[in-house]
């Protein structure tokens, strides 16, 4: 038997990235909440830089991953970065057997995702 448990999100900036740390549950019930409340932050940073740390995320189902694939489409496709951090247990095995391991920059810590880009936000940018 499991209980569930309902997701918080925490929404921080820091330097040119936006921080989304989740807590409990991503799935059907939180996962329009998380594509809402992430997208509307990312109008704070041109272009946006996102880290979405899931160390203390419990569960991840398909709802989940949708809205990871819909955050990184809608990133990526503005010019910007999603880094995905904290990877544990049962997530880390769905993404590995969904091949979403690929598809995703994943670092084993926040702090060394931030730090990546914050690095990359604030280098000048290329004169050609």
């Amino acid at each position: 038997m499991t209980s569930e448990q309902a997701l918080s999100i925490s929404l921080g900036l820091q330097g040119p990235c936006v921080i989304a740390r989740l807590t409990g549950d991503f799935d059907f019930g939180s996962a329009a909440e998380v594509r809402d409340r992430v997208t509307k932050a990312l109008d704070l940073t041109q272009p946006p830089m996102l880290v979405i740390d899931m160390q203390a995320v419990s569960v991840c189902d398909s709802s989940g991953l949708s809205v990871l694939v819909y955050l990184h489409k809608a990133v990526t496709a503005s010019g910007g970065r999603l880094l995905l951090s904290g990877l544990n247990g049962r997530c880390k095995h769905l993404f590995a057997i969904t091949a979403l391991d690929k598809f995703f920059d994943i670092r084993s810590t926040a702090e060394l995702a931030i730090a990546e880009l914050n690095e990359e936000g604030n280098s000048p940018p290329f004169t050609g």
